[in-house]
């Protein structure tokens, strides 16, 4: 089963000015999706922590790229940690494709 996985940033928090920069992103929201490419998908949400320090390279904001950011996030979580959150969507997309359980109703729901 070939699963792709996308990024989602759909928030940055950010502060008005930080360390003589404005608009200094100091978490981001993210979403890691992922699709066998037949209808099964599955995805995570969370957020991470980012740090700027004064004299370390700064993206004015509206210059930041999704590219920028993905890296960002995926430095701060690590390899390690990626690869878990890949191993969960694969999980979720393997529970559609051959569920381990059901969600049944009451019997005195009437169906």
């Amino acid at each position: 089963m070939a699963i792709t996985y996308s990024w989602e940033f759909p928030t940055l928090d950010a502060y008005p000015t930080a360390e003589g920069q404005t608009n200094v992103v100091f978490q981001v929201h993210w979403i890691l999706n992922g699709d066998d490419g037949n209808g099964h998908t599955g995805s995570l949400y969370s957020t991470i922590k980012c740090t700027y320090e004064n004299g370390d390279p700064f993206v004015s904001f509206a210059d930041l790229t999704q590219s920028d950011v993905e890296g960002w996030v995926t430095t701060n979580l690590g390899a390690e940690k990626v690869s878990e959150l890949k191993n969960n969507i694969a999980a979720q997309i393997s529970e559609q494709l051959a569920p381990t359980k059901e969600k049944l109703n009451p019997p005195w729901a009437g169906g």
